[in-house]
């Protein structure tokens, strides 16, 4: 009988030991939830879709140069027009006329927009439109008849695209 007691204290002593709940995290580390370093969970407010907004158009310059003044807008989830540290990439397409596919051959590629340095991004984000604002070059002959593609790289790796066709401005 004295040999179960004592079987019995000994397995509760060590149960109490193994089983005490000791933290594994040393003292005055980041104890902040895992909520916030889950990239993934960020991710859900990024942008889901983009928009071109109809007042993009091409604005002469002078006689051989002209700029497209293109707007557009990053909206999540919810319909709401969000910034975000995104990289934008535009590319020019000739329009085919009466055409399956309207994109013909690509006019003009050019070089990417990283907007995720926080000046870059509020320079060119335009907050009574909730969109950025893009003036690209291009040269009239290139500008009569072309759609304009905007690509967004978002920090998760996804791309979105969206194809607006240009008009100048009259």
């Amino acid at each position: 009988m004295k040999t179960i007691s004592f079987l019995t204290k000994l397995f509760f002593v060590f149960a109490i030991t193994l089983y005490a709940g000791c933290s594994t995290q040393p003292l005055g580390a980041d104890s902040s939830p895992a909520l916030f370093h889950d990239s993934t969970s960020c991710s859900r407010f990024g942008p889901a879709r983009i928009d071109v907004l109809p007042i993009t158009s091409i604005a002469p310059a002078d006689d051989r140069d002209a700029t497209i003044n293109a707007y557009v807008c990053l909206i999540d989830a919810f319909d709401s027009q969000i910034k975000a540290p995104v990289i934008f990439r535009f590319e020019l397409f000739q329009r085919l006329q009466r055409s399956a596919d309207p994109k013909g051959k690509r006019l003009i590629v050019w070089p990417d927009i990283d907007l995720t340095d926080p000046a870059i991004n509020s320079n060119l984000w335009q907050d009574f439109l909730r969109a950025y604002l893009f003036s690209l070059p291009l040269q009239k002959a290139s500008a009569e008849n072309c759609i304009l593609q905007v690509t967004v790289i978002c920090p998760s790796g996804k791309r979105l695209t969206a194809d607006y066709i240009v008009r100048s401005r009259q």
